[in-house]
């Protein structure tokens, strides 16, 4: 509608145009502050209320996000939160609807991993193509953790429980502070130039984000990236997933799973090989089996208990062969002699001195070219006449050329 000139929107028309420009600028926005109010309800959605200084800004967590959260919401409590600006129409009040919510220091943190993400999964070293098989039996595996704790423990345990065949390298290494990183680099390296590892097991307990920081440092990524050796990560809880875990071949949910994926259980290969060994018996007694009847249904056959008979028999074949190979050979003798013969009667009838014994003479001139023609001659020209018993010189008197 139009009045003077100016549209008149209704509410839900304003609403719908305030709700779009809000999601269209202020998507994917990292915001700090105090939670003022919270409060959960059984569809799973969780409502709350973030403020600071002079200011309130009304949010939710729906459901989806909330069972992902590490940290429940609490009034009180100063967090960084990740989402993005919308309109809550019915009321005509603009919400926050929340991704991620850390307490205040870990949201920094949480930018820093992304932003790392990003970049080293550009350059490729997040790529499936990359990744290296697991060894299925290792014969030495190499750990890298920290010697105290209960890491070390539940991967030896594991390892002596099911493959107490497979020797371990141990090389501890702090799993957080200051120098983890570069000590955890090092020994990555340090592994593949000693070059005589199958596996590398990386590992370490749960702890908060900032406790499992030294696994996403760039300079750890890079170092699980370029092992020569296969790298299984073992690295937190279930749930903590870092960087490292990205660049690894496998991640384990656990150390005690990274054992289990590092090393084949003995009782289950003999078991299998038992298995193997049992189906080779089966099938080799089954085809010796097979050939046995085949030989004793060549044994039942005349030519193994009366083989004189068969060789009578091929003697008869070979004499009527033979027979056959003679008739075939003669055939083609006198087929070819009666067409030599035929030849040889048209070459005598095509011979001149054939034709000089009954009657006919050959003229040649002084050149010894045949005449054909009086004009080829002049008179008191020298030819010669050739007949049947002998030769003739004579002289030309006259020459007349008759039409035929």
């Amino acid at each position: 509608m139009n009045i003077a000139g100016h549209s008149i929107l209704t509410i839900t028309q304003v609403a719908n145009q305030v709700k779009y420009t809000l999601e269209k600028n202020y998507a994917n926005l990292w915001i700090q502050g105090e939670i003022a109010s919270c409060k959960p309800y059984p569809s799973g959605h969780i409502y709350l209320t973030l403020k600071d200084g002079q200011s309130e800004l009304s949010a939710v967590i729906f459901a989806q996000y909330a069972k992902q959260l590490q940290y429940k919401p609490v009034s009180g409590l100063k967090v960084t939160v990740n989402g993005d600006l919308s309109l809550y129409s019915p009321r005509g009040q603009f919400q926050l609807q929340i991704r991620n919510l850390y307490p205040t220091g870990q949201g920094e943190l949480w930018l820093a991993y992304e932003a790392l993400k990003e970049k080293l999964e550009l350059e490729g070293l997040f790529s499936p193509e990359c990744k290296k098989l697991i060894p299925q039996y290792p014969s030495k595996i190499g750990i890298i953790t920290s010697s105290e704790g209960a890491v070390l423990r539940d991967i030896i345990q594991v390892l002596n429980r099911r493959a107490p065949h497979v020797s371990c390298l141990i090389f501890p290494v702090p799993v957080q502070g200051k120098n983890a990183a570069v000590k955890i680099s090092e020994a990555i390296e340090s592994m593949n130039q000693y070059g005589k590892m199958d596996t590398l097991i990386v590992g370490r307990g749960g702890g908060s984000l900032e406790d499992l920081w030294c696994f996403n440092d760039e300079q750890v990524v890079r170092a699980i990236f370029a092992s020569q050796i296969p790298v299984i990560t073992a690295i937190g809880h279930e749930t903590d997933t870092t960087l490292a875990d990205y660049a690894a071949d496998y991640r384990a949910p656990t150390p005690s799973a990274a054992a289990e994926i590092a090393a084949e259980d003995r009782q289950e290969t003999i078991q299998y090989l038992d298995s193997i060994s049992e189906k080779l018996y089966s099938a080799s007694k089954q085809f010796i089996y097979v050939k046995k009847e085949k030989i004793d249904g060549f044994q039942k056959r005349h030519g193994f208990y009366k083989p004189h008979l068969v060789l009578e028999q091929w003697d008869v074949k070979l004499i009527e062969l033979n027979r056959r190979i003679k008739q075939c050979i003669q055939n083609t003798v006198n087929s070819h002699k009666k067409m030599l013969d035929s030849l040889q009667d048209k070459i005598i009838l095509l011979n001149p001195k054939t034709q000089l014994k009954r009657g006919f003479a050959i003229a040649t001139d002084s050149k010894n070219n045949i005449i054909f023609s009086p004009d080829q001659v002049k008179v008191n020209d020298d030819i010669t006449v050739r007949v049947a018993r002998g030769i003739l010189k004579t002289k030309v008197k006259e020459g007349k050329i008759h039409n035929a």
